[in-house]
């Protein structure tokens, strides 16, 4: 199982209307693509949007991080992500995490196909469907009345939590949010993502409203960064408060687990290092009584929260389900875990032809 080929390359696809702030807004997914001796394979991916910068990533993979795979044991892969995360240290977070899941997740997968089991499996699954959200339907610049039909549409599809974004007009969500409720009935759990979008006394204000409408959680209502008010926060109001999206590490999420800043920990396995790095904060999660829900990239998240049992929920988010051969199964308001070799997922030649610019 000696790597011995890497490679690397980048799609590019908009988003849609219904998810997109802006008219241009597009997604990039930086990938990797490693072969050992035995011809086996296996492949991983960050992503941006909005903003760009997947050049930059894919820069650091072909120049730094991928020569150091080369020559590798694919099942080391622990190890190599230690050996990246020290290689990188000096040039801080960010896109050095973004660039190391890349490689992380394709060991992984090659790791759990070289075994002829799933990805789930192979980080110890525990069941074999996992409870969601539905999510990406819910862009601030819909009109209400269509912002509550896509709402309803999750409800009646049988999920049992819905998540809208809020914080570009404070002054409009209470009654944006008092029109999906009506939308999706008294049973469902809203969950509200502001999007780094308020300041302190704003996210008090909206907040303490919120649970007038039912509102389960309010999500990244502050920058990532400013664990004070996080923690001002969680002491005041009467939901529960959830980040980590912009959370680039474990050790970046201790002091907000530690000190009673959050509730519910959303780890983005592409933005903190990869499905090892996330293991280890759902670990963590756990150890100090703390709800799990990763987010986004739901075709990877579904393998980690099956592994990992205090797992609420995965976030159903599906931005690239147009680009895959194989889609995820609900359940009512579940996900059945894949069970082909590796995480299962694969772009079709269409994805390929269309999108890849790199």
């Amino acid at each position: 199982m000696t790597i011995k080929s890497v490679g690397s390359w980048m799609l590019r696809f908009p988003s849609d209307r219904v998810r997109a702030e802006r008219a241009d807004e597009m997604f990039e997914l930086i990938g990797v693509t490693l072969e050992d001796t035995s011809g086996k394979t296996g492949t991983g991916w960050s992503f941006t949007s909005d903003h760009g910068g997947g050049e930059a990533i894919k820069a650091l993979l072909d120049v730094v991080l991928l020569p150091c795979v080369t020559g590798r044991e694919a099942r080391d892969v622990e190890a190599v992500n230690d050996m990246l995360f020290h290689r990188t240290h000096r040039l801080g977070h960010g896109i050095a995490s973004m660039a190391i899941a890349a490689i992380d997740i394709a060991m992984w997968d090659l790791r759990a196909r070289a075994g002829g089991v799933s990805l789930a499996r192979a980080l110890g699954q525990v069941r074999d469907r996992v409870p969601c959200y539905g999510s990406g339907k819910a862009s601030p610049t819909l009109p209400i009345g269509e912002l509550a039909e896509l709402a309803g549409e999750y409800a009646r599809a049988g999920f049992e939590a819905v998540k809208i974004r809020i914080g570009r007009e404070p002054a409009r969500d209470i009654a944006r949010l008092a029109a999906v409720r009506e939308a999706v009935g008294p049973d469902i759990r809203i969950l509200c993502d502001a999007n780094e979008r308020l300041d302190l006394p704003t996210a008090l204000w909206l907040g303490r409203q919120l649970p007038e409408l039912g509102v389960f959680w309010l999500e990244e209502p502050l920058l990532s960064q400013d664990l004070a008010g996080y923690q001002r926060l969680r002491a005041t109001l009467p939901l529960a408060i959830a980040m980590g999206e912009h959370v680039h590490s474990r050790r970046d999420f201790v002091p907000y687990m530690r000190d009673g800043a959050v509730d519910v920990v959303q780890p983005d396995l592409c933005f903190v290092g990869g499905i090892t790095e996330t293991m280890r904060i759902g670990h963590m999660a756990d150890s100090f009584g703390l709800a799990l829900a990763p987010h986004f990239m739901t075709p990877l998240h579904v393998h980690i929260a099956a592994a990992l049992p205090r797992a609420s929920y995965v976030e159903y988010y599906p931005f690239m389900d147009d680009l895959l051969t194989h889609g995820l199964v609900l359940e009512a308001g579940m996900l059945r875990v894949p069970d082909r070799p590796g995480h299962g997922v694969a772009f079709t030649a269409e994805a390929w032809r269309s999108y890849r610019v790199a």
